[in-house]
């Protein structure tokens, strides 16, 4: 096949993908008893890497790594060699071709990325993507596979169905997307579902690549995660963990003393039955090869060996000297429960630290540090600090990573932002990433403060071009500088700054 016509004529969103970091991966694979290679001076391979959205940053923000991007869409490809052209990146580059055919001197990769691939590709494909990761991982590697699960899925399958047999497959994308959202207005007056009202809700303003792709496309295949462990067995593959975000882990009775080997199987089934219990739709899988150390559930003592990273706020009057529920709120909106004390001193500390991270130990004497800043006196529980932060890490609400290290955050003199991010703002289509991996919603005016940012204005500068920029606009002078002031803020705190 010479390229993917659908992603050509319709291209999903390239962006970066927080759950996909090297760095993070590894910290998931030590959370279950797993050491994975050093993210820093990786071999990473991308499968499905589109213009590379996601993984031109991490080439850029290891440059001692090593890595590959596989696209079968031709433009995307191409769109994709052309940014990495631009910036002179020299460990990176964009293969136009199938997952199935690659090169037989690929070489051998320490983590390889396939985000939205398994599900929506025929059989004999997702076999070849097993195969990919069984011949290219390193002994100690670790891949990402991301998947729709049939137990959360079974309940949207008669939209699916709706859609397809509505929309005339013979149109290109874009007239069929077009042709999409006129059946889900009068589906939305024929059904009465609460659960498929709102997902017809959600997809009316979700991104037209989204609706296409997951419901139009000729292959969208949720799995049972039982099946998709048995396929990993076949393959001399086998499960380390979960990437995403859970509402529940997996914690087996009567597994004192139990070598992993041992656990497994039950640990299998465990996950197998949290997946129906709780209606799971998404699983993003971390996997290793079979001759790999066996892995376990995740334990909260692992902690100790991370470190952690947290954007979040609180709109409430923070009580540390009582363990009251309060909620913390990550950019997303997705709110996070906290209601001991130390943990909600951490989550204060890490929100003024970040996009740095502290390690367990410096996040646990910060924590008590802030508590005697606010005159809370008594010992920390270690071993309840511990479990609250484990909760908080499992739901992501606080990310782990392998590595503390240091984000410049500054804001002062004549602001300039790394060569990367202004590409990314003068780019149209592309999306500016975060030193923390995060995708910044960026409208057209903060796209041109940021390709601004080459060191050679002053804030005051910054803001009176601003206000030329936007005088058609109708916008107080004093309002756009106060806007200008809160982008520079913004960029700052992303770590978009040298």
């Amino acid at each position: 096949m010479d390229t993917l016509a659908s992603y050509d004529e319709l291209p999903y969103d390239s962006l970066p993908l927080p759950e996909t970091q090297p760095d993070f991966l590894a910290a998931v694979a030590r959370l279950h008893g797993f050491d994975a290679p050093d993210p820093g001076r990786a071999r990473i391979l991308e499968l499905g890497c589109a213009s590379g959205g996601n993984l031109i940053p991490l080439a850029w923000r290891w440059p001692e790594s090593r890595c590959v991007g596989v696209e079968l869409s031709r433009v995307q490809a191409e769109a994709g060699a052309a940014f990495i052209r631009h910036l002179g990146l020299s460990n990176v580059r964009i293969i136009h071709g199938d997952l199935a055919a690659l090169p037989d001197d690929l070489g051998e990769f320490d983590y390889i990325i396939a985000h939205g691939v398994f599900s929506w590709v025929p059989p004999a494909v997702q076999q070849a993507l097993l195969e990919v990761c069984r011949r290219h991982l390193s002994p100690h590697g670790i891949a990402y596979l991301s998947f729709n699960v049939e137990a959360g899925w079974n309940p949207l399958q008669p939209l699916r169905t709706a859609l397809t047999e509505r929309t005339a497959a013979d149109l290109p994308a874009p007239a069929r997307f077009e042709q999409a959202l006129r059946v889900l207005d009068a589906l939305e007056a024929e059904w009465s579902d609460p659960v498929l009202l709102k997902e017809i809700a959600y997809l009316k303003s979700a991104a037209p690549s989204y609706l296409f792709h997951e419901y139009l496309a000729e292959f969208n295949a949720p799995m049972r995660f039982a099946e998709f462990a048995a396929q990993l067995d076949t393959h001399g593959l086998r499960y380390v963990g979960e990437a995403g975000p859970r509402r529940a882990v997996v914690e087996l009775e009567d597994g004192w003393g139990l070598i992993p080997e041992s656990m497994a199987g039950r640990w299998l089934d465990a996950e197998a039955a949290l997946d129906e219990a709780l209606a799971t739709r998404f699983r993003r899988a971390v996997i290793a090869r079979a001759d790999a150390p066996c892995a376990q559930p995740p334990q909260a003592e692992a902690l100790s060996r991370l470190a952690f990273y947290a954007d979040v706020r609180s709109d409430e009057e923070i009580d540390l000297g009582a363990a009251t529920e309060q909620r913390f709120v990550n950019p997303a909106g997705n709110t996070f429960p906290v209601s001991l004390p130390a943990m909600k001193a951490a989550a204060m500390a890490l929100a003024a630290a970040y996009p740095g991270a502290l390690d367990y130990a410096a996040l646990l004497s910060a924590a008590r540090q802030v508590l005697a800043e606010f005159d809370v006196s008594g010992e920390v529980d270690e071993a309840g600090f511990r479990e609250a932060l484990f909760r908080l890490v499992i739901t992501h609400g606080v990310m782990s990573t392998v590595s503390a290290g240091t984000v410049d955050a500054e804001l002062e003199g004549r602001p300039c932002a790394h060569a990367l991010a202004r590409w990314q703002a003068k780019s149209p289509g592309w999306i500016v990433s975060g030193a923390r991996h995060v995708a910044m919603d960026l409208d057209p005016s903060g796209r041109v403060l940021l390709g601004l940012l080459d060191g050679s204005h002053t804030i005051e500068e910054l803001v009176a071009i601003m206000q030329t920029t936007l005088a058609e606009t109708g916008l107080a002078p004093e309002t756009v500088g106060e806007l200008t002031h809160q982008q520079l803020w913004l960029f700052a705190r992303q770590g978009l700054l040298v």
